[in-house]
């Protein structure tokens, strides 16, 4: 997985998209040939109001924090699809912890244990998507936070 740049053209001015992304080989339809190519896992937004270094930092959690699938020859697809169905549940959590405005690089120590808080939130989330008491407000989100560099 990596951090996808998608520029994107908007009457005369220009908009960079940032993107949890994964190559995958697949054929199209017909006689075309495979080609790498991108899947989105998950959207950041805008790159004017996220945290570049701290989104690159979420990448790679959520990389360690993916579902795994048995994956033999020619599934790359299918099994990147499922990853990314279970990681969109969480997307506008982790929409919250990448923006700027949340400041949540301010709050973090420094690698290795920044790294080993953003699994523990990323893996918290995704064992229940659907729990509110880690939400996508700053306030649950610092709190949280808070709970596990304890």
């Amino acid at each position: 997985m990596y951090l996808r740049r998608n520029k994107v053209r908007c009457g005369e001015s220009r908009r960079t998209y940032l993107s949890i992304a994964h190559n995958v080989w697949w054929s199209g339809e017909g006689n075309k040939k495979a080609q790498s190519r991108p899947i989105v896992v998950a959207s950041f937004g805008v790159e004017d109001q996220v945290d570049v270094d701290l989104a690159r930092d979420l990448v790679a959690a959520v990389e360690r924090c993916a579902p795994k699938f048995q994956v033999r020859r020619g599934e790359g697809k299918d099994a990147t699809m499922r990853i990314a169905q279970e990681i969109r549940k969480i997307e506008p959590f982790l929409k919250a912890l990448a923006s700027r405005k949340l400041g949540l690089a301010e709050h973090l120590p420094p690698n290795p244990e920044r790294a080993l808080i953003l699994d523990a939130l990323i893996r918290d989330k995704l064992s229940d998507p659907t729990e509110t008491s880690v939400g996508t407000r700053p306030e649950a989100i610092l709190s949280s936070l808070k709970s596990h560099s304890a």
